[in-house]
């Protein structure tokens, strides 16, 4: 379980009460000082969803793994297909961000791979790249990938996708 500080009052603005996870409040004054002697609320989020980013850009790993980890996700990385199928298999994350550009296998040859794999073990996917074409949307869809985000994204808009991958999960 992750813990992460939110607020000195409670819950994110606009969260309309409890995020996805736990609520949970804890007296911090003797381990924070004076200055912070209040109620701090502790939010432990869920860690369930574990998230397996795949790409061969650092930049782009090192920012989708920031932003979901804050958003209470576990996360994994994979710079190419190969490792990415090696890591669904040894943890069975619930989601994979996939790009398709990438060297040793490409998000193509991924996908048709993770078919071998029995339907109730298989991740959900979404294909995050920068080929974002009609047919590579279609070819995504019909290699069995569950959504489609274009390069460049923004990152909220990622998160809407991915909380709809979820939910239909």
């Amino acid at each position: 379980m992750t813990i992460a500080l939110y607020s000195l009052r409670g819950p994110p603005a606009g969260s309309r009460g409890r995020p996805a996870g736990y609520t949970q409040t804890a007296r911090w004054a003797d381990a924070l000082g004076p200055c912070l002697a209040d109620t701090l609320t502790v939010m432990m989020t869920n860690t369930s969803t574990s998230i397996l980013v795949v790409d061969d850009e650092p930049q782009v790993v090192w920012m989708l793994q920031f932003s979901l980890e804050a958003e209470g996700y576990q996360t994994l990385s994979a710079r190419d297909g190969r490792t990415a199928l090696e890591e669904v298999r040894e943890h069975h994350p619930r989601v994979v961000l996939l790009d398709i550009m990438m060297p040793v296998m490409d998000g193509w040859a991924f996908l048709e791979e993770l078919q071998e794999i029995p339907e109730h073990e298989r991740p959900r996917v979404i294909v995050v790249s920068a080929r974002s074409s009609l047919r590579d949307r279609a070819k995504a869809a019909e290699l069995g990938a569950d959504a489609f985000v274009a390069k460049p994204f923004n990152v909220d808009d990622l998160l809407v996708v991915l909380h709809d991958v979820e939910r239909t999960a």
